[in-house]
């Protein structure tokens, strides 16, 4: 897409991903919100180049920009799918701690996760980030 800058935070926050270093619950986490951003990002860039603007609301954000990828084609199925995986995946980490799971459940969890999320984000990083 190359229109979006990566910012020093955002580099900050990718290698820590993949470091190793930290703990999975903080890992899933900023993979999450990584992944959520990523998303939004390509749906808003490719709207805006067609000027479209795209303000959802902030509850919204990540299942309107996903319908916006899906919409458009601008994911293959296959990567859609993964998307929808993960996004269960992840909601069974925030959630299920407090409605029964164990810590080494959840632990596990967070790491199903992790997991689910590198390639993902590493495929994300590469359409955004594909002509800078």
């Amino acid at each position: 897409m190359g229109g979006i800058i990566r910012s020093q935070l955002y580099k900050e926050e990718y290698n820590f991903i993949f470091s190793g270093k930290g703990s999975d619950v903080r890992r899933a986490t900023v993979l999450s919100a990584l992944i959520e951003w990523q998303v939004f990002s390509l749906a808003s860039e490719y709207l805006s180049k067609r000027a479209v603007i795209h303000k959802p609301e902030s509850n919204q954000e990540y299942s309107q920009s996903f319908n916006v990828l899906k919409m458009n084609k601008i994911l293959t199925a296959e990567k859609l799918s993964q998307l929808q995986k993960f996004r269960i995946e992840r909601n069974k980490s925030i959630h299920s701690i407090f409605k029964g799971m164990s810590r080494p459940e959840w632990e596990k969890q967070n790491k199903v996760v992790i997991n689910l999320g590198w390639p993902i984000i590493k495929e994300l990083d590469k359409l955004l980030f594909s002509a800078t």
